[in-house]
């Protein structure tokens, strides 16, 4: 094709328009100058805005490229209800202006405020010190996540107590619990930073501080969003969805073209853990199938933060699998170079 370095891409990222760290420019220099080939921002339920989009406008000819995209936070298919879980769903090449993709992203961001709401009401009762103002301080007032809600609850020292004395409790019962102890031996792995995911900030947390999303689309709503306004779709980190979705599913998804792909680099902070072997065979068992159906094998660095992407480049093992995914997307004919600097 000739547009494209055979260089490491990024196409799953995130800005201060979702719950990333840097702005759109500060996310481009940073892949820039680290060698970055194709850059894709696929902030949560959100599309850069006009004056975003003509600030990346000057950015073209340079020579890592960009990519509009987003990550839709959807149900599961249709056959798999009533279980309950929620997956995300990528999209690439997407078009900033359809109408249909904005009305969801209005109503995604709204029902992200009422769900802040009732997770400081349970962070509360926790006996955390947080308010709702303090979670639209550091998200900026425009999208509010998980990670916004982590920062606010940094903000007051004293919260710190509160989260080791629930770690604690944690690991009390995990000596008791094979169950839990599995869930906290991995969570001490991970570290830290994983530390309110796995105590209070997840749907299967050990303490309830955690709410769901009122209004999400289900998946084939999801992908028929995102192909309406000029996309593919691809499903994001399966194996934060495996348990609810099994991979017979997913292949029966693709054989139906109900999706486009799904991604094959993701969870790069599952190695070095005891997750780490299920995880390599499940990239394997994903590339497998997608190569039998001709789907589309893409994926990323998922990051937030500086610190993520650099780690995520540092690591080529990893990200070094990425070359040649934006021209596996061209080869499809699906997208229009458009809404991309290539």
């Amino acid at each position: 094709m000739g547009l494209l370095m055979t260089a490491i891409e990024s196409l799953h990222t995130h800005t201060t328009l979702s719950d990333g760290k840097l702005s759109h420019r500060e996310l481009f220099e940073l892949a820039e100058s680290l060698g970055i080939s194709v850059l894709a921002y696929t902030d949560h339920d959100a599309v850069p805005s006009p004056t975003t989009v003509a600030e990346l406008e000057t950015f073209r000819g340079r020579k890592t490229k960009w990519v509009i995209g987003t990550e839709v936070t959807a149900g599961l298919p249709k056959e798999l209800v009533p279980e309950t879980c929620v997956m995300h769903i990528i999209g690439l090449f997407l078009d900033p202006t359809n109408e249909a993709l904005i009305k969801h992203c209005h109503l995604a961001q709204q029902a992200r405020i009422k769900r802040m709401n009732e997770m400081v009401s349970k962070l509360q009762k926790l006996g955390f010190k947080i308010t709702a103002e303090d979670c639209l301080q550091m998200s900026g007032g425009e999208s509010v996540g998980r990670p916004h809600i982590v920062q606010a609850l940094q903000k007051y020292p004293e919260n710190n107590l509160i989260v080791e004395k629930i770690r604690l409790e944690m690991a009390d019962e995990a000596s008791r619990n094979p169950a839990i102890q599995e869930r906290y031996a991995h969570m001490m792995q991970k570290g830290e930073r994983n530390y309110p995911y796995v105590l209070f900030l997840s749907p299967d947390a050990f303490r309830e501080g955690y709410a769901e999303h009122e209004y999400m689309p289900d998946l084939d709503q999801a992908v028929a969003l995102i192909r309406g306004a000029g996309g593919v779709a691809v499903i994001a980190h399966y194996f934060t969805v495996r348990s609810k979705m099994p991979l017979e599913i997913f292949e029966k998804l693709l054989a139906e073209k109900r999706i486009d792909g799904a991604e094959v680099v993701y969870g790069i902070r599952e190695y070095g853990t005891d997750r780490e072997k299920a995880l390599a065979k499940e990239r394997a068992d994903l590339r497998e199938i997608l190569q039998r159906h001709g789907g589309l094998a893409l994926g990323g660095s998922d990051a937030h933060t500086k610190e993520d992407l650099e780690f995520y480049i540092a690591n080529d093992w990893f990200s070094g699998e990425t070359a040649g995914f934006t021209e596996s997307i061209f080869l499809t004919r699906q997208v229009n170079k458009q809404f991309s600097s290539l």
